[in-house]
């Protein structure tokens, strides 16, 4: 929810701000990061030390955050005043940029301190306490990256009605709902799957209410899934526990 929310925000400050001033373009960009840098940590904060549930919190900082990109620009639309910062967004540069940052986070996930202690405490918070890893600051800091990577992705109205859509890619690709597993590739697999499944609604041409009923149904049977795997492997260690192999 964080990433809808302040990529609008961050968005409509970049675009607004340049034709307001005659500074360089990169002070209106880096205030529009600097946005998402302080949206992720107020999310961070929220979750870290509140206890409010992640989806509670970011859900009310989205409707928050669109209420107030509305009051920023009085409701009416807005525009890149420079070309040259425009352009970025244009062609195949955001494919490019998704494609880089894709890359990247995969490596992180995978071969970092970051990425292991991400997966630890998603799939058992205080076990991940117990080894010594400060679980309020990582989580701050992982809300933190997330409001940068929305900033950086920001395009006006981008994240409306897009908060099933982005659920759905991810539990395709294998995340789970409850945390501790799931990756950037499947996520990006997932993506592709789910692409393919609209575009064949549309060449259909099918109705958006199939659409809608479509992403429902792949996010409660991923949950379906998501539990059952859960039990088998409760199941199969406490056979191991109980049974264990000879010798041992």
């Amino acid at each position: 929810m964080i990433v809808m929310s302040f990529a609008q925000v961050s968005t409509y400050e970049r675009a607004v701000y340049p034709s307001l001033t005659d500074l360089p373009v990169i002070i209106p960009l880096l205030v529009g990061v600097t946005c998402g840098v302080l949206a992720g940590m107020i999310n961070g904060c929220l979750i870290a030390y509140t206890r409010i549930p992640p989806f509670i919190a970011t859900l009310g900082l989205m409707v928050s955050a669109r209420g107030l990109a509305k009051w920023y620009t009085k409701g009416q639309p807005v525009s890149f005043p420079i070309d040259s910062f425009a352009a970025i967004g244009e062609g195949m540069n955001p494919v490019y940029i998704f494609l880089v940052i894709s890359v990247l986070f995969h490596f992180i996930m995978k071969y970092t301190l970051y990425g292991k202690h991400t997966y630890a405490i998603g799939s058992n918070e205080q076990a991940a306490r117990i080894t010594g890893i400060n679980v309020e600051r990582h989580k701050i800091l992982v809300y933190t990256i997330a409001g940068v990577l929305a900033a950086f992705a920001a395009q006006a109205g981008m994240g409306v009605m897009y908060e099933l859509d982005a659920i759905a890619m991810t539990v395709i690709g294998g995340t789970s709902l409850t945390g501790g597993r799931g990756s950037i590739i499947g996520t990006m697999i997932g993506m592709l799957i789910f692409g393919v499944i609209i575009s064949g609604f549309t060449f259909l041409s099918l109705d958006a209410y199939y659409q809608e009923m479509t992403k429902g149904a792949i996010i409660v049977g991923a949950v379906i899934a998501d539990v059952y795997r859960q039990k088998r492997q409760k199941l199969s260690q406490e056979k191991k526990i109980l049974n264990p192999a000879p010798g041992k």
